[in-house]
């Protein structure tokens, strides 16, 4: 474990607690006020003399910029830049801790546990929300029971199907949204960013809705969800490999998308 840069102990317990029961702590699930608690707490801490206190590790402020492709330094804190991207104060505070989680993760740490008897308050409510690595598993779910069937019938597996999922997840540029209804993901759009001589340009890999909630558009939502927020990153090229097809091509040619004549797709298959 990365003691260093870690949670300090005691401030582990305290944030397993604020995040279980932010409404006892803070009064509400917002992380503008969890923000304050923790810039107030620590700054006691300070004033005590007490340099080794940590409720934030070392390091999270560069995590958020680099997640949301911001030059560093950044004016702004971890905390205003994750309430700028998300939609209200509370989707904030849930897009915070797993965040938080994944920086832990990545320096050799544990993340912050949720209490016995809260796991099921941090399910995502209905709606489109970013993709977490916490959410890998129940994405390979969703995506076996889309590709398995019509007219795909491909042959996934939970095995293969959570490679994928955290192939793509976990990769260097990723974005991605998910739908979710009644606390578990029906649809998603994942990929890229990667790095030209002339600025980032973003390839969607997989972009999917489980057929008992097609032809509601919720395709095209997570498309433009995703679209947005590239946008605000200053990413403005998007490219993709698909089947021809009316379900496909067509798909992305009402979404704005051109076939480029010039480009072909190759494979070598030994």
């Amino acid at each position: 474990m990365n003691r260093e840069k870690d949670i300090s102990r005691e401030e582990r317990q305290l944030m397993t607690m604020l995040r279980s029961r932010p409404g006892i702590y803070v009064g509400s699930d917002s992380l503008y006020a969890v923000h304050l608690f923790i810039k107030g707490y620590e700054l006691a801490a300070r004033r005590r003399d007490l340099h080794d206190v940590r409720m934030i590790p070392d390091g999270f402020q560069e995590f958020v910029e680099e997640y949301y492709f911001l030059r560093h330094p950044c004016s702004m804190s971890w905390a205003a830049i994750i309430l700028q991207q998300q939609p209200d104060d509370a989707a904030a505070l849930r897009l915070f801790w797993e965040l938080l989680d994944a920086y832990l993760e990545q320096i050799g740490c544990e993340p912050v546990p949720v209490l016995p008897g809260e796991a099921l308050k941090s399910d995502e409510p209905d709606g489109i929300f970013p993709v977490m690595p916490a959410h890998i598993t129940r994405l390979a779910e969703s995506y076996m029971r889309t590709f398995n069937g019509e007219p795909w019938w491909d042959r996934w597996d939970r095995k293969t199907a959570s490679e994928r999922m955290e192939n793509i997840c976990r990769g260097a540029g990723f974005s991605g949204y998910a739908l979710w209804q009644n606390g578990s993901p029906v649809g998603a759009v994942l990929g890229r960013c990667e790095q030209y001589f002339d600025g980032k340009c973003f390839q969607l890999i997989e972009l999917w809705v489980e057929s008992r909630v097609q032809k509601q558009g919720w395709g095209r939502k997570l498309l433009n969800e995703l679209t947005e927020s590239l946008l605000r990153k200053n990413v403005r090229r998007m490219y993709l490999i698909t089947m021809h097809g009316e379900q496909t091509e067509g798909f992305y040619r009402s979404c704005g998308f051109t076939t480029q004549d010039s480009m072909c797709v190759m494979q070598l298959r030994r």
